[in-house]
């Protein structure tokens, strides 16, 4: 028996993305045959597509190389230091100017998204 697309969007959204990374580090080491059963009530609702400008993908390490090959091992050596040191409101902010800039430099394209899904699902072993 298949599920429809809606009790696959159903078991994906009752369960947190952090709580399967808690529960799959917690699980012992070994084989474990499982067997169960689960209800699941609630409701979905999807929205319409849409399109929403999206920064285009940068590798920051190659942006970060070549802006590093223009310094010397001095500065180098002084920019590392600052931001092991540096105030957290002070790197929050450096990183929305980073952000503008590689907008500016890679440009936002149009993407087509899916609809939002919004849920109030629970579940519960049967």
């Amino acid at each position: 028996m298949e599920l429809a697309p809606a009790e696959i969007v159903a078991l994906n959204k009752v369960i947190k993305a952090a709580e399967a990374k808690k529960a799959s580090a917690e699980l012992p080491v070994g084989n474990h045959d499982v067997d169960f059963t689960v209800r699941v009530t609630g409701s979905l609702k999807r929205g319409a597509d849409y399109t929403s400008k999206i920064v285009a993908k940068a590798d920051p390490w190659t942006l970060l190389a070549a802006a590093l090959s223009h310094l010397n091992g001095v500065t180098v050596d002084s920019l590392v230091k600052e931001a092991l040191t540096a105030d957290p409101a002070l790197i929050k902010s450096l990183k929305a100017s980073a952000a503008d800039a590689i907008g500016k430099v890679k440009g936002p394209t149009e993407t087509a998204c899916n609809g939002k899904v919004t849920t109030k699902v629970a579940a519960t072993v049967a």
